[in-house]
């Protein structure tokens, strides 16, 4: 019996679109999040010194700038798979402080819900809506120009 070659074609154009809600919706979730970190600051500092994490008022304002900036990076599709990774720890990391350690399930869900878009992102790519396509676009034709 012969073997029989199936090959799956995608249509480039809806596999961008679903790239970017996918980025547009995580970067907006991940900007809630952060949002919930800084409406109760005092709260999340309090839960940082008490799990005795060093500098706790800096490395809270570091941890929430730096997801403000991954969701932002993530939207925009700018440098998007460190962004998708770097986000998935950021927010990993704020769930962990705003829970105060306690790995309860919604800690956990909140982790596999980011994890499922971070990690499609980080793997596939931002997709033409992006601008790391137009990037990688203007160096191919500086490249072919001379």
């Amino acid at each position: 019996m012969p073997e029989v070659e199936l090959h799956c074609k995608i249509d480039e154009q809806r596999f961008s679109l679903a790239m970017f809600l996918g980025r547009l919706l995580t970067g907006l979730s991940l900007l809630y999040v952060t949002a919930g970190c800084l409406l109760f600051y005092r709260e999340f500092v309090y839960n940082m010194t008490a799990l005795r994490v060093p500098f706790s008022v800096t490395a809270g304002f570091v941890l929430v700038v730096l997801e403000i900036f991954c969701a932002l990076f993530l939207i925009l599709g700018w440098y998007t798979r460190w962004a998708a990774a770097v986000g998935f720890v950021c927010s990993s990391l704020c769930a962990w402080v705003f829970f105060a350690g306690d790995l309860n399930k919604i800690f956990v869900a909140l982790c596999v819900l980011l994890a499922t878009p971070l990690l499609m992102v980080a793997m596939l790519g931002p997709g033409r809506m992006s601008l790391d396509f137009r990037h990688a676009q203007n160096r191919m034709n500086k490249m072919r120009r001379g």
